[in-house]
């Protein structure tokens, strides 16, 4: 524990030699602030949080805003999730099979409980030339132009649009009936689109609502990116976490500890770690999402040439960010240099179990944790290191520092990494280890 301690207050200095870039932030909370008015009891500033993540100066070109005019048109119909007969609700709106699979973990916990995929419900369809949508149509413009929302022409269009899906969403919503049978509504995420909008419909109705932690929570250092509306936006009225790291965070930034619940990582509750794998022959590699591509090309250059110079010691087996599109990074895959791409059929969490890989590099990414708690050490990329995460010493950002970091978690022994790597994932999410 000592060790782990240690390393966690050198890194909390680390954090104030990198400038801050907060330029994106600084807009997202004005804007979010010119939408603060209600509309039939809902706070339009917590329904459009989930639809900002765009750059703010960049004008919408024709298309998207066509897009945007059709979507308020053509939405998901809520309502059809309240058809169950269980008293839990629990929803999930990004159809990905690691998403689907927490949510159904949130099963374990609430076992009356029904999970639905809210992508997957059909589409809720109305006349751009009725009556509502009409309606909808002079309210929004009126209060885009009287609010001074957007910086042009076409970028007015597209949150008259925006606005128009989420004034017609919320009267759908209110037109169905209260579905009397959900007594708690649970969502993936309260912070986001379609699920803060049936969050506020609950809150409303006097139902608890509850939301799941999928990632960790943690401060920046080189600038703030989209995913600060997990906890800036968090309207649920309880959140089920993880961890005693998330009540630190959360509470640190504002949350009545009353509303944090600690259970664990659902997903990794029930295992044991009774061993650290220290081979360090097949290498899982998690690269970071859309806005780390630079830096995750950086990081396998540096790969390239680790097997160049030690005659491919290492199989490394890379798997893209599910959000990052294939054409990224191709030109690294190389047999013969023992770098192989991965596809998207298996989950991190497969892969990690199986006996393909024995340790793994992560870029910016809480998979981190998942690998140390199956037993695999997890060195960081820290080239452009924008996560705060709590975790050993095992960073690098170049050649010489990898090699560094693999000699020494080959030699520390077995006891000293095994205690440390179970204190940081008692820590972060699983507090019964």
């Amino acid at each position: 524990m000592c060790a782990f301690l240690k390393y966690s207050c050198k890194f909390v200095l680390v954090r104030k030699r990198y400038p801050m870039d907060q330029t994106w932030f600084n807009e997202y909370k004005v804007i979010k602030e010119k939408f603060d008015f209600s509309y039939k009891g809902y706070n339009i500033k917590n329904l459009i949080v989930g639809y900002l993540n765009f750059d703010y100066n960049a004008t919408p070109i024709v298309r998207d805003v066509f897009k945007e005019f059709y979507n308020s048109c053509s939405f998901v119909d809520l309502p059809k999730a309240f058809d169950t007969k269980q008293n839990v609700l629990i929803t999930y709106l990004i159809d990905r099979t690691d998403y689907r699979s927490l949510a159904l973990t949130a099963q374990q916990y609430y076992p009356d409980s029904e999970v639905v995929n809210l992508s997957a419900l059909p589409l809720k369809k109305i006349s751009p030339f009725g009556w509502t949508f009409i309606k909808h149509f002079w309210f929004a413009v009126w209060m885009i132009y009287r609010r001074g929302i957007g910086k042009g022409v076409m970028s007015k269009l597209n949150f008259i649009a925006l606005l128009i899906r989420i004034l017609n969403q919320i009267k759908t919503m209110e037109r169905a009936p209260v579905p009397q049978q959900i007594k708690r509504y649970v969502s993936f995420n309260s912070s986001y689109k379609e699920e803060s909008l049936l969050t506020m419909y609950f809150n409303k109705h006097n139902v608890e609502t509850i939301t799941l932690q999928h990632g960790i929570f943690c401060d920046f250092k080189l600038m703030i990116p989209f995913d600060v509306i997990n906890y800036e936006n968090c309207i649920a009225q309880k959140m089920l976490c993880w961890g005693q790291s998330t009540v630190d965070f959360l509470t640190q930034h504002g949350f009545d500890a009353s509303r944090l619940i600690v259970i664990g990582n659902l997903k990794y509750k029930d295992f044991k770690i009774t061993s650290i794998n220290q081979n360090f022959k097949k290498c899982l590699v998690l690269l970071g999402r859309q806005l780390y591509i630079g830096t995750n090309d950086k990081l396998l250059e540096v790969l390239k040439q680790y097997n160049k110079k030690h005659n491919n010691g290492i199989v490394f087996y890379i798997k893209k960010h599910p959000f990052v599109e294939d054409s990224f990074h191709a030109q690294y895959a190389d047999v013969s240099s023992d770098m192989i791409f991965l596809g998207r059929e298996h989950s991190v969490q497969e892969i990690l179990k199986s006996d393909l890989v024995d340790f793994s590099i992560s870029v910016n990414t809480t998979a981190y944790y998942e690998s140390l708690a199956l037993g695999k050490p997890c060195l960081r990329w820290t080239e452009e290191e924008n996560e705060e995460f709590v975790g050993l010493d095992d960073k690098f950002e170049n050649l010489e520092q990898l090699e560094d970091r693999i000699e020494k978690l080959r030699n520390i022994s077995q006891d000293e990494i095994l205690t440390e790597v179970k204190d940081v994932i008692r820590y972060i999410f699983n507090p019964n280890l």
